[in-house]
């Protein structure tokens, strides 16, 4: 029910965006004219003062009017909005992919579903009953995966090793972060949330390919796969939010503002840490009279998503400067 409100939500903010902004765009480009400035500021009037705004503060009216206190389904009731977000961003920079914004119709296919339709000059690409049946199969294995893997974990209630710090971003004691504990902690938890993922990668995968659309891959082992930091990120994890995140803030960063690699790589992940924080207090929003969540919250540490990923900005930018070194290639065999 959550995802099908999703996609109603996602169809309304498609109608907004072709007609207040692709079209309007799609004009100035033709007349090739910015003496026309009530068309030149149209797209960007609607994106960031109407669009925009409505994708953030949306989901917690939601929750309220929904009466939804369960933190998974709070979870997908922000994803319909966060995808809406960067999908306006890359329609009013002009990047949405190839074919997306020919017709209202391309726009509302590609806008419906949290995973990236792929298309071609000609629309969308259909799918396969072979392609089909391999994401159902997959989808399943993964299911038995996932419930051995978290049977196991929660015998250890998810942490082998007990974690002494506390959930303030203050909390923080660097002098643990790097034991051996910590790092088999963190491990296991990263491998569990990949598996999370792959999991529901395939199944949404699966329901969209029965509808007739090919979508683009959505993890691709990033944990034990990767070679490098800008192949985990750039290649192999969470493919769809990479697309949004490339085309709606990297591209809009790099190329509009003409600004270097590394500054737009660092508003890319700026902008995916400022975003996470948002999801997690669409998670723990408050669904009691005295503002408490039921049951019980995890007490969020606000801002740790943040650092992580510019963290990772961090280790990116150093791939960039010093990764042809012999050392940093023979770490990648």
């Amino acid at each position: 029910m959550i995802m099908a409100l999703g996609v109603i939500f996602n169809s309304l903010i498609s109608c907004i965006i072709y007609y207040f902004i692709i079209l309007p765009r799609k004009k100035d480009e033709k007349n090739n004219n910015n003496t026309q400035l009530q068309n030149s500021i149209t797209p960007y009037l609607i994106g960031y003062g109407v669009i925009m705004p409505i994708c953030v503060f949306s989901p917690y009216y939601g929750l309220r009017y929904f009466f939804i206190k369960n933190k998974m389904m709070k979870f997908f009731a922000g994803i319909a909005q966060l995808t809406s977000f960067f999908r306006c961003s890359e329609a009013m920079f002009g990047f949405l992919p190839e074919g997306v914004d020919n017709s209202l119709t391309n726009l509302l296919i590609y806008m419906a579903f949290p995973m990236e339709v792929k298309f071609d000059k000609d629309g969308p690409i259909r799918s396969t009953w072979v392609r089909t049946k391999y994401l159902f199969l997959n989808w399943v294995m993964y299911i038995f995966i996932l419930g051995m893997y978290t049977s196991i974990l929660s015998a250890y209630d998810y942490e082998p090793f007990e974690n002494k710090e506390g959930p303030s971003l203050f909390d923080i004691k660097f002098s643990t972060l790097f034991t051996r504990e910590q790092l088999i902690n963190n491990a296991l938890i990263g491998i569990l949330f990949q598996i999370y993922l792959t999991t529901f990668g395939y199944g949404l995968n699966f329901i969209i390919s029965l509808l007739g659309y090919h979508q683009a891959p959505f993890m691709l082992n990033p944990i034990f796969e990767s070679s490098s930091p800008s192949d985990f990120w750039g290649k192999r994890w969470n493919m769809s939010i990479h697309g949004l995140l490339k085309r709606g803030v990297y591209k809009p960063v790099r190329i509009r503002m003409k600004m270097s690699r590394l500054v737009a790589l660092a508003a890319t992940f700026l902008a995916s840490g400022v975003f996470h924080e948002w999801l997690l207090s669409v998670v723990f929003y408050p669904d009691n009279e005295d503002g408490s969540c039921s049951p019980i919250c995890y007490q969020v540490g606000y801002g740790r998503n943040i650092l992580f990923f510019l963290w990772n900005a961090v280790l990116i930018g150093l791939e960039y400067a010093i990764g042809g070194a012999t050392f940093f290639k023979l770490c990648r065999q």
